[in-house]
């Protein structure tokens, strides 16, 4: 899978991590409610081994978002898990810069990473597991157009399911 380096629009940038991003991503996954691919790996490891590892996972793309307008400055990340050619996985996504929080950056930065899966990789289907209790986040995962699709009770977290097809956020 091809990593794009750079995806920009007018507000925002999203750029390839680099291995000194390590602490920071650590921080605001620490401090949210989400949950991804690297949340629990990434307490147990290096920041050189993650980061080597993820340079050598073809079909893992993790973006920093930077807001360019009012912050300029990183605000949070997303991680991409290409499955196949016709679907990608969201495996993480938070705003963690806490003076970027409850900013209305939740659906913009959605929108980009709905076109990033669709436009970009040329997906047809994207998917992701959001902890039912995160509210706000099943509610933005909504109205960018992802579904319901089934149900995980755990232990300690009940998760959904959800899934998109091939479609953007209409805010």
């Amino acid at each position: 899978m091809k990593k794009y380096p750079i995806l920009e629009t007018q507000q925002f940038k999203f750029r390839e991590i680099k291995r000194n991003d390590y602490n920071l991503i650590k921080k605001w996954y620490k401090n949210s409610e989400a949950e991804s691919l690297s949340n629990k790996s990434i307490k147990r490891i290096s920041p050189r081994k993650w980061y080597k590892y993820y340079k050598n996972d073809y079909d893992l793309l993790i973006y920093i978002i930077e807001e360019k307008n009012i912050y300029c400055i990183p605000i949070g990340t997303v991680i991409l898990r290409v499955i196949d050619e016709n679907t990608v996985e969201l495996g993480g996504y938070v705003i963690g810069e806490s003076s970027a929080k409850k900013q209305g950056y939740g659906i913009k930065v959605m929108n980009l990473i709905q076109k990033i899966i669709f436009s970009k990789l040329g997906c047809r289907y994207s998917y992701l597991k959001v902890n039912c209790s995160n509210r706000p986040a099943v509610e933005t995962y909504i109205k960018c157009g992802y579904k319901i699709n089934s149900f995980i009770e755990k232990k300690n977290q009940d998760m959904y399911i959800m899934r998109a097809v091939n479609r953007t956020c209409t805010q």
